[in-house]
């Protein structure tokens, strides 16, 4: 099995989940997980992962997924302090 990127899986699951939602706007992250044979949570994880690297690139440079996780908590802490 070749390997992918943690930034080519969560493209990879937006995308799914986004042409799911074309076919049936009342598809549900439960069903890509289902769909996928993944977790609900890491459904969720990459499509927050997604949309945030639509609008940070730094997201997409880091080398491991928990350290992109790390990055938006923290963007997301600093945003409501303000």
């Amino acid at each position: 099995m070749p390997h992918h990127s943690w930034q080519d899986r969560v493209k990879g699951t937006a995308i799914f989940h986004k042409n799911c939602l074309r076919g049936n706007n009342k598809h549900t992250i439960r069903q890509t997980a289902n769909l996928l044979n993944r977790s609900i949570g890491s459904i969720t994880e990459d499509l927050l992962l997604s949309s945030w690297m639509e609008t940070h690139s730094a997201v997409e440079e880091f080398s491991t997924m928990c350290e992109a996780l790390e990055y938006i908590r923290t963007k997301k802490l600093e945003m409501r302090i303000r």
